[in-house]
């Protein structure tokens, strides 16, 4: 490679940045973000007060709804007023398998952009991202695009647009290569494809280019084998001026359409799953010049090895091929994009395909990953993915590049609470992620109908004041944890070349090191091959930018470029150590296989036998490791850094000025752990930027002792600066237990504090000026004349006909005419809601024949006609005659059955990821003759309902109209004080634990057919009890059905024991918050410090004795010290606790509802010590 080029991987950026002197360059956001490195750098104000450039940069999705600039700024004002500094604004993909008409024949990797409104890259589209950077920067904040869906070939955006420039059309950037068995003495004349490159016959790499003549080759083999036959075609992605011209059409376009005020908003650019389809078949026209310049000899006769093993040389060109192929990727297209970031001092992040668990994704993914200013990954909500961030912090320590770029953390749910979020935080923190992106932020969740791998950690969770803190503590974390230098000892090998060069190999092994490492508590980096070879060894290290390590692993590695192997060699010899684990390297990019140089240099640093230590002069260590335990055996060849207990624990250790920064997680509480420096010793607190002085067991020349006081899942800050460590009076590792433990029991007077601001709609259509507060939504209900209760009945869905199939299956089908079936809405795509409900609501799904059974309502005597959709029915019976498109119905009830003949049994795929229901659906619909064709909401709309929702539908009724009155009855909240009901139909009576209350009606009638009516309780119900009401229904409005809207309950001061909140009646659907509050009267006596112990709390809360605030708790352990709030006698502790959206989500049909879990769980107690 052209080390010219390579220097600029280094920490060359800020170099880079004086070199550009463009009016186009925006000055406040260059270096924003980029750490120090100075050997006097004083990290403590800015730990304390994060300067710009380390808070949250989200995943701003602008889908769901119109864009309008009024909604955008409310947002923007809301989020610049928390630790967040920029924006990934982001598009959503379609799914090719359910939006098949959209997405055609050629979409993009996973689907082709939902473009949004207004269209991404329109010219209204322009004048809102123009616009919206302007006032990003009077915010202080700033924007960039993520290129996700947009990004993608195929999509339709600026890569096509460069793909139709006339200098990329028909470039010769991909090799076929067929293969054709041929014997010994057989007379060949094979014709040769159009864009034929070249013929090679194996054995003996006999290249044939000259035998073909008229477009053929006329040829005997001398033995038996094999004729490769070589052709080019189209792919245009190792052109030349590729990058630059992507460069031209996306990056300097956000320039030119923008006022330099403007410009002073643009940053955090993002690439996200890279649409870059290199493999080890791409190609260039100039291809077989560059790779005889860089490797010495003519690639031709080699390059059946890119398609199978042609001999021992085999490893040797596919590590040869791919090490030029990724040269000429990173001249030809990373740099040209990395160069015009880093030349501006711009953030530019990436999430790209593979995560670092697939080394050949891009041929190198490590090499691919390091031209970002922040190489990174996601994190979703299932596995750690810590191995993932490992490897870009890895890939930013080694090319010293200024963040790694952590997206956290999507598909978690709406259920997703502080606890958790926080345990993951801390855990990729420790992997080396320093730049939080939290997935997501939705410019619209339309009514709860719209989602993209949620939730939305921001302003619609309850939580969010809480929220606003915990970004705060991530701020100041990202700030710590980006300054300075990663210190740590031991350098593991990316299994990038094994794998290049074995396409049967695995990774397996080297990550299953990494983890062992990792959960031992000894921290490591991944090295690639090139950091290795140009590493400097001196001092019995190996020395790579700033990174200095005492000990290289090797695992599972079949195959070593030659530079590599050497380096190694030289590194034992000068003292180093050297472990392996797994396969050892069977070839080399010198010749391959069986090499006696390979041989040497392994017996030289492993022995001949590979089963004991090596030792040479110089004290290097060579050890094969048999059992692959290299994490017992690295504490006895150096002292390690960190030592935690035989439990183990984590560590991620920075130096930054004159200060050793320790981040510890995932260690025992009330163990010792070993740190190998010395000094003054803080806990520092990124909650709230506080110091304390930390004591220390035991301190000597070796490092320090501490004991661990935390809990296991939570992390520290160690941080040790020049002086004398503390001595802890009575050296001890016992942990302080209390002398009184008092439990804090019975009823809590609760007050409900909504947080759902429903002014946009987001929490339901259409939009209204309301915060959602306490609602009941699923009922039991019965018919008057029945003396049976069903159970769970959600609002708006009722029994609407009878479906029979098989021999003797029967039973009572609901369904919602504005929502279909509950729970199944039909096919979304990926990622959740998409605003969409099937128009089918008969489900065929049971095989073989389904019959529905109902009575159709009349309003008048008239001419009527059929419609269907989708699967038409085989059978239409209308007072038991059969009919077709349009029949006479004289007013009144009329028997309907509908039956379909050959259903398929078949299940719907609804999961976490995607929402895929390729079910028969159908549907029979009556409406008058005349009527106009029913209209589908769009999904910008503000209502999300079925085509018929809207029409003049006759209505179903299964029982015929028989049952006029119907009950239903729910568990009430704490405290309530007033109930509204939404009904079709009149509320004819209500009764609360078993009295009857008067009952007010609200308004006229409305278009719907909606009547409405309150109900004003003589005293607030301190308690849950039971409500009964009965409504008097519409026709075709039976069950729940008749129930148009939540019952809203207005509620004043209750009694609620602590538990979980969703257990107590209609609290499961209330998400927002709750304030608890009791008087607790303490035993007289002198205490040194008095604790609060909530026990467990979902999802946030935070604590007020005698009016003043104590603590606010995001995550375990849910304690707090009081004592300096308490004064004699009677005291008052208010709790106040917000919950998820779970509890609200309950009652959408996504599979990410989350569980509803809120409150204070208990056991609660005072532990006074």
């Amino acid at each position: 490679m052209n080390l010219n080029i390579f220097s600029t991987l280094r920490w060359g950026v800020v170099l880079l940045a004086t070199l550009v002197s463009l009016d186009a360059v925006s000055q406040s956001q260059r270096l924003k973000g980029y750490p120090e490195r100075g050997e006097k750098f004083d990290v403590l104000p800015g730990f304390q007060q994060p300067p710009k450039g380390y808070g949250n940069v989200p995943f701003y999705w602008w889908s769901g709804d119109r864009l309008t600039r009024e909604r955008l700024a409310a947002q923007l004002d809301i989020l610049s007023e928390s630790a967040t500094d920029g924006f990934a604004i982001s598009y959503i993909h379609t799914d090719p398998k359910t939006d098949t008409i959209f997405n055609g024949k050629k979409y993009g990797l996973y689907g082709r952009t939902e473009p949004g409104d207004p269209a991404v890259f329109s010219d209204e589209w322009w004048d809102i991202w123009t616009w919206f950077s302007g006032e990003c920067a009077k915010r202080g904040v700033a924007a960039g695009l993520d290129d996700y869906t947009v990004g993608w070939i195929g999509n339709g955006y600026y890569p096509d647009e460069v793909e139709a420039r006339k200098e990329f059309q028909n470039y010769r950037g991909k090799l076929k290569i067929d293969v054709l068995p041929v014997k010994k003495g057989q007379a060949m004349c094979v014709g040769m494809p159009e864009d034929f490159l070249s013929a090679v016959f194996y054995p003996g790499a006999i290249v044939l280019d000259d035998m073909v003549e008229g477009g053929c080759i006329d040829w005997q083999p001398a033995e038996n084998g094999k004729l490769y036959i070589i052709s080019t075609e189209d792919s245009y992605i190792l052109h030349p001026e590729y990058g630059k011209a992507l460069v031209e059409v996306y990056f300097d376009r956000f320039e030119q359409k923008m006022t330099p005020e403007q410009r002073e908003g643009m940053n955090y650019f993002f690439q996200d799953e890279m649409s870059y389809p290199i493999n080890m078949l791409s190609w260039s026209s100039d291809f077989q010049q560059e790779f005889e310049k860089r490797k010495g000899y003519d690639i031709t006769p080699y390059l059946p090895a890119l398609k199978e093993y042609i001999g021992e040389i085999t490893p040797k060109v596919r590590m040869d091929y791919a090490e030029v192929l990724t040269d000429l990727a990173e001249e030809r297209y990373y740099k040209p994009i990395y160069d015009w970031h880093a030349e501006r001092g711009l953030i530019y992040g990436s999430d790209n395909l593979g995560r670092g668990k697939d080394p050949l994704a891009y041929v190198d993914y490590f090499r691919a990953n390091s031209w970002y200013t922040a190489p990174g990954n996601d994190a979703p909500s299932k596995g750690s993915s810590f191995i993932q961030t490992k490897v870009s912090s890895s890939i930013a320590h080694i090319y010293n590049r200024p963040r790694t770029w952590l997206e956290a953390f999507h598909s978690m749910g709406w259920g997703s609470s502080g606890e958790w979020l926080t345990q993951q935080i801390d855990h990729h923190f420790m992997a080396g992620g320093n730049l939080v992106c939290m997935h997501g932020l939705y410019y619209s969740t339309h009514g709860g109908w719209w989602e993209w791998a949620p939730p939305c950690f921001h302003f619609r969770m309850p939580y969010w004041p809480h929220m606003k803190g915990w970004l705060e503590y991530t701020e100041r974390m990202s700030y710590i944890l980006s300054q300075g230098d990663h210190v740590c000892d031991i350098a593991l090998m990316y299994p990038t070349e094994s794998m290049q060069a074995y396409p049967d190999a695995k990774p397996d092994g080297a990550f299953a090191t990494a983890q062992r490492l990792s959960d031992a508590g000894l921290d490591y980096d991944f090295l690639d091959f090139r950091s290795l070879r140009d590493a400097e060894v001196k001092d019995g290290k190996l020395h790579i930018g700033n990174e200095s390590y005492r000990v290289m692993i090797i695992s599972d590695m079949r195959a070593m470029h030659h530079s590599s192997l050497e380096k190694l060699r030289d590194f034992y010899r000068a003292g180093g150590i050297v472990l392996a684990t797994g396969a050892l390297p069977e070839a080399s990019s010198r010749k391959g296989e069986d090499d006696k140089e390979v041989k040497a240099i392994l017996n030289e640093i492993f022995g001949a036998e590979k089963a004991v230590k090596q030792t040479n002069k110089a004290n290097g260590v060579g050890w094969y490791i048999k059992n692959g335990a290299v994490e017992k055996v690295v504490p006895q060849l150096i002292l390690p850094d960190f030592v935690p207990n035989e439990k183990g624990g984590k560590v991620l250790h920075r130096r930054i000025g004159e200060r050793d920064v320790y981040m510890v997680m995932n260690v025992e509480k009330g163990s010792e752990c070993f740190f190998r420096s010395t000094g003054k010793v803080e806990l520092w607190d990124a909650t709230n930027g506080s110091v304390k002085e930390l004591p220390v067991l035991k301190q000597n020349k070796q490092g320090t002792w501490i004991r661990m006081d935390k809990e296991y899942t939570n992390s520290y800050l160690i941080v040790f600066s020049p002086g004398k460590g503390l001595k802890a009076k009575g050296a001890t590792a016992e942990i302080e237990q209390p002398k009184q433990t008092i439990a804090v029991e019975g009823d809590w007077r609760v007050t409900l504090l909504p947080t759902l601001d429903n002014k946009w709609g987001d929490y339901r259509l259409p939009a209204s000026d309301e915060m959602i507060g306490a609602e009941a939504r699923v009922f039991d209900y019965k018919a008057r004349e029945w003396t049976e209760w069903r159970k769970d009945g959600i609002y708006g869905y009722g029994p609407q006909a009878v479906l029979n199939y098989g021999k003797r299956h029967s039973e009572v089908y609901d369904f919602s005419w504005e929502y279909g079936v509950w729970d199944n809405p039909g096919s979304q795509g990926y990622h959740g809601l998409k605003s969409k409900v099937c128009d089918g609501f008969f489900i065929l799904d049971k095989g073989g024949k389904q019959t529905f059974s109902t009575y159709v309502y009349a309003p008048t005597t008239g001419d009527y006609r059929i419609e269907q959709i989708y699967t038409p029915a085989d059978k239409i019976l209308l007072d038991d005659k059969q009919v077709a498109a349009e029949v006479q119905l004289t007013k009144g009830w009329h028997s309907l059955v509908v039956e379909y003949e050959n259903t398929v049994e078949l299940k719907a795929d609804v999961r976490i990821g995607v929402m895929r229901d390729f079910r028969g659906r159908g549907a029979v619909v009556l409406l008058p003759k005349d009527a106009p064709a029913p209209v589908k909401p769009s999904i910008y709309d503000d209502r999300v309902a079925m085509l018929w929702t809207s029409s003049d539908h006759l209505m179903y009724d299964p029982y015929k109209g028989e049952h006029k009155v119907w009950d239903y009855r729910f568990e009430s909240v704490p405290g309530m004080e007033q109930m509204e009901f939404a009904v079709y139909g009149k509320v004819t009576e209500v009764s609360v634990a078993g009295k009857s209350v008067a009952i007010e009606p609200i308004g006229a009638e409305s278009e719907q057919g909606v009547n409405r009516y309150k109900v004003t309780l003589p005293e607030c119900v301190a308690r849950c009890k039971q409500v009964v009401f009965s409504v008097a229904a519409q026709n075709g409005r039976q069950g729940t059905a008749a129930i148009a809207e939540p019952v809203k309950i207005t509620t004043g001061e209750g009694l609620l024991a602590a538990g979980d909140w969703s257990q107590a009646g209609a609290l499961k659907y209330y998400s927002g918050g709750m304030i608890y509050r009791k008087s607790i009267t303490l035993p007289d006596g002198a205490a040194k410090r008095v604790m609060l112990d909530l026990g467990s709390v979902v999802a946030t809360c935070e604590v007020k004795i005698n009016g003043k605030a104590a603590g606010v708790m995001m995550s375990p352990p849910y304690s707090v010290d009081i004592t300096q709030y308490l004064h004699a006698g009677e005291n008052e502790v208010e709790v106040l606790v917000y919950s998820t959206l779970a509890n609200h989500y309950q009652t959408q049909p996504t599979p990410y509802r989350g569980e509803p879990t809120a409150g204070i769980l208990g056991p609660v107690r005072i532990e006074i010590y």
